[in-house]
């Protein structure tokens, strides 16, 4: 029994949680095949570890693809090409990645018999609350009191399920989720991969202290918080520096924000890819990982806070409690208030005057225990006991 079928709704890649759970199954002796969108006709990538199988797209129209594919209740299209691949690949397992596949997930369990595993990459309801998206088609297919309905009833019909911290677990547990069927497989980072030395480059930044946070600029990500923040800290040190490194769609938002209020000490820098983003880190003197706590963020983990900490780095997070947790744990950083930007600005001062051990210590949790390597056996462990299950 070695042949596990994911079912994605989106496109592929990249996924930087896919990607790792690739390399774990081939490493671990799995064939895999991944069921995947395809928004871009021209879009046909190959992926070492995987056979990659789309759902094609129809039309030159990416927006109108993305609306055609959406597996929103076992789609046609997707439920047509998902048996059309367990019938060519005969997989011993499915592995459904995040609630919108869920039902074509159980669907398919109830037609072939094939143990299923749900893997939640976040507390999806609360993601769509936490996103607010206006406009009909939103309200249609991203409505988060819909997507709880939804949750409270599939939670429960899968032979397993993955999430990414500890709270989430918690939260399935309290909604009647057998805990040994729930298994936390982290967003930690894989320090085969995200390593300084093979692709070292010498950066310089001006500023003193220089802040980074590295990812996408979304308005979930609270990045209001440290730009109005760089008002105060300047005030402690005129030459601090923030450079945002990356893209998303709240970018002229916050540039609107730095204009507006007259900050200055912010500088946006284009996303750079995960070979290069040790670099930077390293150019660096704190690292921040700020998204406000809420019911969305208090469930869910990023991989860029262990990225920070696998390069030893000072780390200042919200008091997300995930985030809050980790670095009381670790003594990798500090907490901050949410949505205050005096207490980012106190708290950057604070980490960047004390002479305490924080890289050091992030290192060492990195290596112990927040790695892929540890989460990877988790998840291969989860397998071994399906197969088990499976001989009885």
């Amino acid at each position: 029994m070695n042949k596990v079928l994911m079912l994605l709704q989106s496109e592929f890649p990249p996924d930087i949680r896919l990607e790792k759970e690739i390399k774990s199954f081939s490493n671990g002796g799995f064939d895999v095949t991944l069921l995947c969108n395809q928004y871009n006709k021209e879009k046909n990538s190959e992926y070492p570890g995987v056979t990659l199988f789309r759902i094609p797209a129809v039309s030159g129209n990416i927006k109108i693809n993305k609306l055609l594919n959406f597996p929103l209740f076992a789609n046609p299209r997707f439920l047509w090409y998902a048996i059309k691949a367990i019938k060519k690949f005969k997989p011993d397992f499915l592995h459904v990645h995040d609630l919108p596949m869920a039902p074509l997930g159980w669907f398919l369990n109830k037609l072939f018999g094939i143990p299923t595993i749900l893997d939640l990459h976040e507390v999806y309801p609360e993601a769509l609350k936490s996103f607010n998206k206006k406009g009909l088609i939103n309200f249609i297919f991203k409505n988060y009191r819909l997507a709880r309905i939804l949750e409270k009833w599939i939670v429960h019909k899968f032979d397993k399920l993955v999430v990414v911290v500890e709270e989430s677990k918690s939260r399935l547990v309290k909604m009647g989720v057998p805990a040994e069927k729930v298994h936390v497989v982290s967003n930690t980072v894989d320090l085969d991969t995200f390593d300084i030395s093979e692709n070292f480059r010498e950066i310089d930044l001006e500023g003193n202290p220089v802040l980074i946070y590295s990812g996408l600029v979304g308005p979930d990500k609270g990045l209001d918080t440290p730009v109005r923040g760089m008002k105060y800290l300047r005030e402690y040190y005129p030459e601090a520096k923030l450079y945002i490194l990356g893209e998303g769609p709240d970018k002229p938002r916050i540039e609107k924000i730095i204009a507006d209020e007259n900050i200055s000490g912010t500088q946006f820098l284009p996303w750079q890819g995960h070979e290069i983003i040790p670099s930077y880190l390293n150019a660096s003197d704190i690292c921040i990982m700020v998204w406000p706590s809420n019911s969305f963020t208090d469930t869910t983990i990023p991989h860029k806070l262990f990225e920070y900490m696998s390069q030893g780095k000072k780390v200042i997070v919200s008091d997300a409690k995930p985030l809050k947790r980790i670095i009381d744990e670790t003594g990798a950083g500090e907490v901050f208030k949410s949505n205050n930007p005096q207490s980012f600005a106190d708290t950057i001062k604070l980490l960047y005057e004390s002479d305490k051990n924080y890289g050091q210590n992030g290192i060492k949790a990195v290596q112990n225990k927040y790695n892929w390597r540890v989460d990877s056996e988790e998840l291969l462990n989860l397998y071994n006991e399906l197969k088990e299950r499976s001989k009885k």
